[in-house]
């Protein structure tokens, strides 16, 4: 696929994943936008990729807040028309047995796993169907196929992630919209670095 003047949404973009396929997408000449909570780690790394010539949209942008998804959707679509190509990354860990973590600890994993890609979806995918082209790739885990001790509700909200990307995929059997589900395993990022994790780091 040629992504040369893609347009490209990518959120959970300051670090991690979603920096790096910002990266790569970039040196394939797509025009992308960087969307995250950190407005300065965006901006570090616009300004990265405007070195290259590379142009760059950040969206400061909590996808676990259905209203500022909707801003950050209309504010984009303003500008574009459309995208080509979303990539619901954002997405986060605390560890901690069911027992231990707070209602609120396991509402939150969800809240921005799971309904923060519905949000971008629910608010990209007209303008897709509309032009009958783009794809979403869903970034889940190894942890949507098997259940782990100590990350049960991270676990939860990737199946959810996988069971609502399987159920759309069909819906969107002829529309020229395509769906893929990423599950990495291992990735050196700093997705450990979660305060709870130094339990888990002290207990092996």
């Amino acid at each position: 696929m040629d992504f040369k003047d893609k347009v490209v949404l990518i959120t959970g973009a300051s670090s991690g994943i979603g920096k790096e396929a910002a990266i790569q997408f970039a040196k394939k000449g797509s025009k992308v936008i960087l969307v995250a909570r950190r407005k300065q780690k965006l901006e570090q790394i616009a300004n990265d990729l405007k070195k290259s010539n590379i142009p760059t949209l950040i969206c400061e942008c909590d996808v676990s807040d259905k209203l500022q998804v909707e801003k950050m959707s209309k504010l984009v679509l303003e500008k574009y028309g459309s995208i080509d190509i979303l990539v619901n990354n954002a997405g986060f860990a605390i560890y901690g047995s069911v027992f231990d973590l707070t209602t609120e600890e396991i509402e939150s994993q969800m809240a921005t796993n799971y309904f923060g890609m519905i949000y971008c979806i629910k608010n990209f995918l007209p303008s897709m169907l509309e032009k009958k082209s783009g794809h979403i790739v869903n970034v889940a885990s190894v942890a949507a196929s098997f259940g782990l001790p100590g990350i049960a509700s991270y676990c939860a909200s990737k199946f959810a992630m996988l069971g609502f990307s399987e159920g759309l995929k069909h819906e969107l059997k002829g529309t020229g919209i395509g769906i893929t589900v990423v599950s990495p395993i291992m990735v050196r990022t700093n997705f450990f670095d979660h305060p709870s994790f130094k339990k888990c780091r002290n207990t092996h």
